[in-house]
């Protein structure tokens, strides 16, 4: 992020404007929350291409997984006077609030992955649901293949039902398992809060008054990642050689630590999805299409991006590399890291 924080004002809340270049476009990028390596990068990413292919500076504003703080983050770049903002958040009405602040003011607005209540701007669409169905088709396979007399009972550790979440990760990820095994059945389905330490705690939980769980999906990476912090302290979250032993875990984003325990034959955590580089690069050349009037600013219009499936099984570990790296900024050796 040092690059980053070169040419951007990180902050939750902007009281005091700084000087805008008139010179030059000046875009304002609030992401759902840094805590996440998915959100750091993709700012990074964002300011990288806006500066490099339109010579044009990035705000970034962290909207701290907070609906209140992403709605005053956007208020604060209006009176500004940012050219553009990319919004990603969750809240659909907060959302859409803010899309129509920005409309009164003349400024052009992109969502990303959430769209609002109200569609009447672009909006930035990696296909989710796609992926999310293969990983659970490929988990439920491996699942069957080691263990066919064991049925499959499922775990879900989500956002707390966001609609849209549940449309393009929960949903599809059990498609891809009934798909499989028709008779599988979801015995439990809690709020993880995108959170590691969170997650480990409620899948603990989870786990003990449900053993017989062997496919759990968490609707991001630190929640599959704490899922399998809690697997492993009962002893659990083996595979022998990539043969699933105890249980097949999925999360979604595809950053470095989690890429780490998904090339590991050791793991219970083996799939993944993500986007982040399309998705930066997507939001800025759209945002300045808008600022250009090359773009309606007031018109729905989805700029559709993949979101790229990663299993061990499946992906070799050269493609996993060049996925961090193109999406992440990584510069280690994922290979190295493994052998450690």
């Amino acid at each position: 992020m040092k690059k980053l924080l070169t040419m951007a004002v990180v902050a939750t809340g902007l009281t005091v404007a700084p000087a805008l270049a008139e010179d030059k476009i000046v875009l304002g990028k609030i992401p759902y929350t840094l805590e996440h390596s998915y959100h750091q990068s993709i700012v990074e990413i964002f300011a990288d291409h806006a500066e490099k292919y339109y010579g044009a500076e990035t705000i970034v504003v962290d909207g701290q997984a907070n609906s209140d703080t992403t709605l005053t983050a956007v208020e604060n770049m209006i009176s500004q006077g940012v050219d553009a903002i990319a919004l990603h958040s969750p809240d659909i009405g907060m959302t859409a609030t803010a899309v129509a602040k920005a409309h009164a003011a003349g400024i052009p607005i992109t969502t990303t992955l959430i769209y609002p209540e109200s569609k009447n701007a672009p909006h930035i669409a990696p296909q989710e649901a796609l992926s999310s169905h293969r990983m659970g088709v490929v988990a439920t396979e491996q699942w069957i293949a080691a263990n066919p007399d064991k049925p499959v009972k499922v775990a879900i550790l989500d956002f707390g039902g966001f609609e849209q979440v549940v449309a393009l990760r929960t949903a599809p990820f059990v498609a891809g398992v009934k798909s499989i095994a028709p008779n599988a059945e979801v015995v439990a389905q809690q709020n993880g809060f995108g959170n590691t330490v969170k997650s480990m705690e409620i899948m603990l939980d989870i786990l003990q008054a449900n053993p017989d769980v062997n496919i759990i999906f968490g609707a991001n990476d630190d929640m599959a990642l704490g899922a399998l912090a809690a697997a492993e302290q009962l002893g659990r979250g083996q595979m022998d050689n990539g043969v699933p032993l105890t249980e097949v875990i999925a999360g979604v984003d595809g950053g470095e630590n989690a890429m780490i325990k998904i090339f590991d034959p050791s793991s219970s955590f083996k799939l993944t999805h993500g986007q982040v580089r399309d998705n930066a690069r997507a939001e800025v050349d759209t945002m300045v299409a808008m600022v250009r009037g090359e773009l309606p600013m007031d018109s729905w219009m989805e700029i559709p991006t993949l979101s790229q499936e990663i299993d061990y099984w499946n992906t070799s570990l050269a493609g996993a590399q060049r996925f961090l790296q193109e999406n992440f900024s990584f510069d280690g050796s994922l290979e190295e890291l493994l052998s450690n």
